[in-house]
């Protein structure tokens, strides 16, 4: 897996071609339209950079480009969405959609509105599926969502599809391994061990979950639900670190233990600890964090592990 180190990523631009010409010809419309859904949810990541540089989120693309980056904003996404369906006989065109959690950006969010010859009318999000898409989940975000009376699609008739037309990784659902681990990990009696130790162990065994991704974002997210649906109490920090073209980020998860545990995630080196000292080094050495607390939480490790 490639991670973002400088200005590009990778060039999709053969990949985005190939999916407009190997489109089964059996499809029915919401077919054809999950089909290439699933596809492209495989081979882009959402570009972070566009948080330190809203420009990120402002240059144009197309499917004619030469190059195509990986690593793509909502807006460029919804517009090459746009572009594919059209040259598959779909229409679609890019809508806002209300997110909250992005009050502070200068860019709206913006998803995709297709409606099939039958009159059905669907709400597309694939940045918010990227992650999913990327680690086997269901989908959340195809047909989940009425803005305007648009239709709304069950998850029973998106598993159909997708058992139809064979976009299933390895024949099922990431979401059965996830509830299958769940009653492993539930049946085990922890009273010999200290809950620290009862929760490395849990991570230990959901670590073995992550699959690879297409860029850091998509990985960051699936740990985030993992240690979520695992009722792992947490908190994540975003490293970055930013040298000339070189613009790279990791992901730093504090979970909460009788004392704090530390784990970092970079999409190369999966879900590791880390103790609190080598983090604050990161940050005396080049790295950043935005939040304000992180260095405070960080020597509350230190203190309470010298004591």
């Amino acid at each position: 897996m490639e991670i973002l180190d400088g200005k590009k990523g990778h060039n999709v631009a053969s990949e985005i071609n190939l999916i407009i010409n190997s489109i089964p010809d059996e499809l029915s419309a919401i077919e054809k339209v999950r089909w290439i859904y699933i596809k492209l949810g495989n081979i882009f990541s959402y570009d972070y950079r566009v948080a330190s540089d809203i420009n990120f989120g402002k240059h144009d693309v197309s499917i004619n480009d030469e190059y195509i980056s990986n690593y793509q904003t909502c807006a460029q996404i919804s517009k090459i969405i746009n572009e594919v369906y059209s040259k598959c006989g779909i229409s679609s065109k890019t809508i806002v959609i209300p997110n909250n959690s992005r009050i502070n950006y200068e860019i709206e969010h913006t998803g995709n509105l297709v409606e099939l010859n039958t009159g059905e009318k669907y709400v597309l999000d694939l940045t918010l599926d990227l992650y999913l898409i990327q680690s086997g989940c269901l989908t959340q975000h195809f047909g989940k969502l009425s803005i305007n009376d648009e239709d709304i699609i069950s998850d029973s008739k998106l598993m159909a599809i997708d058992e139809e037309t064979s976009l299933l990784k390895n024949n099922e659902y990431m979401d059965k391994k996830i509830r299958d681990l769940k009653s492993v990990i539930n049946a085990i009696d922890y009273s010999s061990m200290s809950y620290d130790e009862e929760l490395q162990y849990k991570v230990s065994r959901i670590e073995k979950l992550i699959p690879n991704f297409s860029g850091y974002n998509e990985g960051r997210l699936f740990v985030e639900k993992l240690l979520n649906d695992f009722n792992i109490d947490h908190h994540k920090y975003n490293f970055m670190y930013v040298h000339g073209e070189e613009n790279k980020m990791t992901g730093c998860f504090q979970v909460y233990g009788d004392n704090n545990l530390w784990y970092v995630y970079d999409g190369n080196s999966g879900f590791i600890p880390v103790d609190a000292k080598k983090l604050k080094n990161m940050l005396d050495n080049g790295w950043s964090c935005k939040s304000p607390v992180i260095l405070d939480n960080l020597e509350e490790s230190l203190n309470s592990r010298s004591v």
